[in-house]
């Protein structure tokens, strides 16, 4: 370790600074940011599993609520009224981006959907009148993906 330039200080040279949280990119930060929201959740009453310490539940009112973490994303699934309330506390605690992602099923079929992301992109760049085009598969769903950031 060096002391960073502009912040020596020439006759300590044994003395270098001391970082009080993780910083992005560094190799520590990923275990830092799984301690954080690990707390945090359990704070909120989740239970973590046994098999899978990136998956999360709890039940409130006799409805599920399961939770899993994917690097510094996460996926909700669950109740609505549970989702948007979870939503709102890690909201209040993290900075967050709501990535849309529907889910929702029929018989023998999964649906998956960002629609709502895709009218929010194609607003923002002025482009809601161009000419649709449709694909071969339609994917939508019931869940939601939040991106995370600390």
């Amino acid at each position: 370790m060096e002391q960073p330039e502009g912040f020596e200080i020439y006759d300590q040279k044994s003395h270098v600074c001391r970082l009080k949280k993780a910083l992005y990119g560094l190799k520590q930060a990923p275990r830092a940011w799984y301690e954080r929201i690990d707390s945090y959740l359990m704070k909120l009453g989740f239970t973590r599993s046994e098999a899978d310490r990136n998956l999360y539940f709890k039940v409130e009112d006799d409805k599920p609520l399961i939770l899993v973490l994917y690097v510094d994303d996460l996926f909700l699934t669950g109740a609505d009224p549970l989702i948007h309330k979870c939503k709102r506390e890690l909201a209040s605690e993290f900075e967050m981006k709501d990535q849309g992602l529907e889910v929702w099923q029929k018989p023998r079929e999964i649906f998956l959907s960002q629609g709502k992301y895709v009218v929010k992109i194609l607003e923002r760049f002025g482009m809601m009148d161009c000419k649709p085009v449709t694909t071969s598969r339609i994917l939508t769903f019931r869940s939601y993906m939040v991106v995370m950031s600390d």
